[in-house]
């Protein structure tokens, strides 16, 4: 289980704004940040072939509360110490880990 000091990493979770007709196409806006745990994947096949294909899988481990339970693949993740690195979320799912859940996604896209 990631302990205190393996939430190492700020997160900030950004959703899309509503546009003029009133569909989640806007900018992104931010809705909050979090310390979390980047675990970089690879191994797998499916791993290895998003790889090639110039997308890195990574696993965003964070505590489970209100704000995080509502995260959801239409959202995107943004390292907030570096903000050119991006995440699409593809999964999220409760960790193994009680209290903490997982936050599958691909760097590398999600710009606008």
């Amino acid at each position: 289980m990631p302990g205190a000091g393996e939430l190492r990493d700020r997160i900030t979770f950004e959703a899309r704004t509503p546009d003029a007709n009133g569909d989640p196409l806007g900018p992104w806006a931010p809705q909050f940040t979090v310390w979390a745990q980047l675990v970089w994947l690879r191994g797998s096949e499916a791993a290895l072939q998003q790889r090639l294909e110039g997308k890195q899988p990574v696993a965003i481990v964070v505590r489970s509360s209100s704000s995080t339970r509502a995260i959801n693949t239409a959202w995107r993740a943004v390292n907030a110490r570096n903000p050119e690195q991006r995440f699409n979320i593809t999964a999220v799912s409760p960790a193994k880990e009680q209290g903490f859940i997982d936050v599958l996604a691909t760097m590398g896209g999600a710009t606008g």
